[in-house]
């Protein structure tokens, strides 16, 4: 390979919390003179960052690893190398049965093995074994001072990761054996990078974590008081925070989001589920009667308020007494965005052993009945909607060639959330642009934009 330039590319799975990972792998190996390609058969060294959460995320990792292991075969690439979730679990258990795989990293200790390979120059000499592979630290690596990424398209809207692990005892999740328990990054850390993300051109940042409201409660502060800061520091036109849990949010937060236009009012809260049984199962809090007046305490405080939540279903012990009731409580709730997930047995959980559970046929039929009643409330709170006037980020341009832009609202997080359409103006990636709402569908909107456009070049 002399005189040739070195690439690598990554195939990233799972959650925006493994993405901005894989975004920090491709920034270690642009920092060493690696070009970074999208083409996997052009790539000299592949990493595969996978998730491990459920078992359809373990499926996935294991198909796209062998995917690459073919590529490994038949194109340029000399080393494959495994990061993420899903080699933190398994790697020691399943290296035999992946002998085309040259490298396995954890969630802790991928910079130091990747970095150490580098500087040996073993990633393109055939050197390189599992054998160098080092044991999971708990060191916080995402922590480190060249917090430097790779972005992601688009650019215009970015996470950012505020701890990790997790500290929570959920009977159903892995999150905690894999990830550790939940440390805060430092306020200082995340506004560094913060002003490195807008300096990148980011206007939407949005805040992520296993539980984005457990933030500082290990080093003395909170959630309210980051946002506080964020806001004075930066000058982000949209802040937006994923996965806050329930029994976390509290009147100080509820307060700064109701009083700054800056802060998206949308609360993303996994609840679970609604039945007490299945919520003490689960180990979750608060029980319903919380959740409900928690639910009631938003919906006084903050105007204009996005409500989205998942919930579990098929979970031990869930009869279509509970169902029945969740149904319910979707029904007199009426969120604005809602996703189920079949419960996954996880080994290693508290949850695996639990008994008995619903058919597997019988978890799905639930699952498509509870979205067929969110699809109607979806469509009904959007067409009530027609006539209003909304800010728009213009995130792509449209793929349907009725439209010009795709883009979202202050009520919609990017890819699991619903899209406003916009026919016609000439726009850039990252505008926030006005618009009147003039046809909803399902879960999209259609939106008619004016003269006048916000740019957001602050």
């Amino acid at each position: 390979m002399s005189g040739e330039a070195k690439t690598a590319a990554i195939q990233n799975l799972g959650c925006s919390k493994n993405q901005i990972d894989g975004e920090r792998v491709m920034a270690l190996f642009a920092s060493n003179g690696y070009d970074i390609t999208e083409e996997f058969f052009l790539a000299d060294t592949i990493v595969v960052n996978t998730c491990a959460f459920i078992r359809e995320a373990q499926e996935e990792a294991i198909d796209t690893v062998l995917e690459m292991a073919a590529l490994r075969k038949a194109g340029r690439c000399r080393t494959l190398i495994v990061s993420g979730c899903f080699s933190e679990r398994y790697r020691d258990k399943v290296k035999r049965d992946f002998p085309e795989v040259d490298v396995w990293v954890g969630v802790n200790d991928w910079e130091a093995v990747i970095s150490s390979l580098i500087q040996k120059n073993s990633l393109t000499d055939n050197s390189c074994d599992t054998a160098s592979t080092l044991p999971s630290s708990p060191r916080n690596t995402f922590i480190a001072a060249d917090f430097k990424r790779i972005l992601s398209e688009p650019v215009s809207t970015q996470h950012i990761k505020i701890a990790e692990g997790c500290s929570h005892k959920c009977t159903f999740c892995v999150i905690p054996s894999i990830r550790g328990k939940f440390r805060s990054r430092s306020e200082e850390s995340i506004i560094q990078e913060a002003k490195w993300l807008y300096e990148q051109g980011v206007r939407e940042l949005i805040l992520v974590a296993q539980d984005t409201t457990f933030y500082g409660r290990d080093i003395k502060t909170n959630l309210a008081r980051l946002l506080e800061s964020l806001l004075k520091n930066t000058k982000f036109p949209w802040i937006r925070m994923m996965y806050l849990y329930p029994q976390l949010i509290g009147s100080d937060l509820l307060k700064l989001i109701a009083s700054e236009p800056r802060l998206c009012p949308y609360f993303d809260i996994p609840l679970q589920h609604i039945s007490d049984t299945i919520l003490t199962a689960m180990n979750r809090s608060p029980l319903s009667g919380g959740i409900r007046q928690l639910i009631d305490t938003i919906r006084d405080t903050v105007d204009n308020v996005t409500l989205r939540t998942s919930f579990i279903i098929g979970f031990p012990g869930e009869t279509a007494k509970e169902f029945d009731e969740l149904c319910r409580f979707v029904q007199s709730t009426r969120f604005d965005k809602l996703g189920v997930f079949p419960f996954s047995p996880e080994e290693g959980t508290p949850a695996h052993s639990m008994r008995p559970r619903p058919r597997a046929v019988t978890v799905q039929m639930r699952c498509d009945e509870l979205m067929d009643i969110q699809q109607e409330i979806s469509r009904e709170i959007l067409e009530n909607k027609v006539g209003n006037q909304v800010q728009v980020i213009i995130d792509r341009i449209s793929d349907d060639p009725d439209f010009s832009y795709e883009g979202r609202t202050m009520g919609d997080a990017p890819e699991i959330d619903g899209r406003a359409f916009i026919q016609a103006g000439k726009f850039e990636i990252g505008d926030i642009v006005a618009g009147k709402i003039i046809g909803a569908g399902d879960y999209d909107i259609y939106v008619d934009t004016q003269t006048s456009r916000r740019r957001d070049k602050i």
